[in-house]
């Protein structure tokens, strides 16, 4: 199974664990323009799903449950070690120490920092060259966007689309801490901002 498909499968998934197989059959449905269609034509396809969803499942934490879920994973694709390393530091000597060797990382962690018990992540580029060389907000938002399936989209996908974003920092922290995390978005390049900039709240135990 193809990075495509485990996503609509996730998303399948999480959508019939909270709203049911009904509900996931409809917001999914066209799915397959997926596969062959254009970047505009994904982002379009995310855009109305995300209409589909805020209409059938009309909670905004569900939503966000399950925008959160349907999230990539760190140790898909970068494995367990480099996150088994940062446990290791937090654990023998603080956060302060693994956002140092965060930092020095930046392809993998881009450069978080802390105040308090809040960690703030705001994404890299996923083309920098590109983001460098743009001159509109649209180039600089597909230069800047990580989601092949969103970042081409001419007319705003929501908002609340941008919680799988947040997800990967929930996996990451989640991970090292080896506690539950909030992940709040601060800023998202879907919704006008020049950058995706994500707020994780962190235990107060583990400052």
């Amino acid at each position: 199974m193809g990075w495509l498909e485990e996503k609509l499968a996730k998303w399948k998934r999480n959508v019939d664990e909270y709203a049911g197989p009904r509900i996931s059959d409809i917001i999914l449905e066209g799915s397959e323009i997926l596969a062959d269609g254009t970047p505009e034509q994904r982002a379009e396809w995310s855009r109305t799903a995300m209409e589909r969803l805020a209409e059938l499942v009309p909670d905004p934490e569900v939503r966000e449950k399950i925008m959160t879920d349907r999230a990539c994973v760190f140790v898909e694709e970068f494995g367990e070690e480099p996150l088994l390393k940062l446990r290791r530091i937090f654990k023998e000597e603080d956060l302060d120490a693994v956002l140092e060797t965060m930092g020095q990382d930046t392809y993998k962690y881009a450069k978080p920092y802390r105040d308090g018990n809040v960690v703030y992540e705001t994404k890299n580029p996923s083309d920098p060259v590109a983001f460098e060389k743009a001159e509109t907000p649209y180039e600089k938002q597909v230069a800047y966007c990580h989601c092949p399936l969103a970042k081409a989209a001419r007319t705003p996908v929501p908002q609340p689309y941008c919680w799988c974003g947040g997800g990967w920092y929930k996996g990451i922290w989640e991970f090292i801490t080896e506690k539950p995390v909030r992940v709040e978005l601060l800023e998202s390049m879907m919704k006008g901002d020049d950058r995706c900039t994500f707020a994780v709240h962190l235990p107060e135990v583990t400052i």
